[in-house]
């Protein structure tokens, strides 16, 4: 008796090859989108958390807290918002590097403390946040008729989101990929 293996065929084989393949790639953009929403999400949690410590500041201190590089006059006087970012850098803003202001801790530890908000790093232009950074910086004339303004700044991915904390507006965007820098300015400074 003559007996014969089935088994499947090479096309059979390809059409399930490319099946795979195909709802592997659905799966691995759904992932991401789903990162970055829960990264836009920390970033926005973490902005509003230590936007409500900032004012609580003000209003026990009556101004907001300073920053080591205003304290010494520098016309930028930007600092990372928390402690804990890598080599305790976070980016680079107006061409100065960013980096944690352990007085400028001290001084909001008074009211609460925080850590990093974010270790993702986003370049949007010339710039690029790990988290958010708060202090002095230039702004658009439109918000500050000085050209200078007390601010928190921040990124998010995703050129079509707003920047989803009440006052805060997009100052930058980018498309590939995907990112928006976003300013909220807490009071007009005289120029530096």
């Amino acid at each position: 008796m003559l007996r014969t293996q089935r088994g499947f065929t090479i096309v059979e084989l390809l059409v399930v090859i490319v099946v795979i393949g195909i709802l592997a790639a659905v799966t691995i953009v759904s992932y991401q989108g789903v990162q970055k929403k829960a990264y836009n999400a920390q970033i926005i949690s973490g902005v509003s958390q230590y936007l409500k410590i900032i004012e609580s500041y003000k209003a026990i201190v009556g101004r907001y807290p300073q920053t080591t590089r205003e304290i010494a006059g520098d016309s930028i006087a930007m600092v990372c918002l928390g402690k804990g970012y890598s080599g305790g850098g976070c980016g680079v803003v107006t061409g100065k590097s960013t980096y944690e202001d352990t007085s400028f801790n001290t001084e909001l530890a008074t009211i609460a403390s925080g850590s990093a908000i974010s270790g993702v790093n986003l370049a949007v232009g010339p710039e690029s946040f790990v988290g958010a950074v708060y202090g002095i910086d230039t702004t658009d004339l439109s918000h500050a008729s000085t050209g200078f303004a007390r601010t928190i700044q921040y990124a998010l991915f995703g050129a079509t989101t707003d920047c989803k904390i009440p006052g805060a507006w997009s100052y930058m965007m980018q498309t590939n990929p995907a990112m928006i820098a976003c300013e909220l300015d807490l009071e007009i400074v005289p120029a530096r």
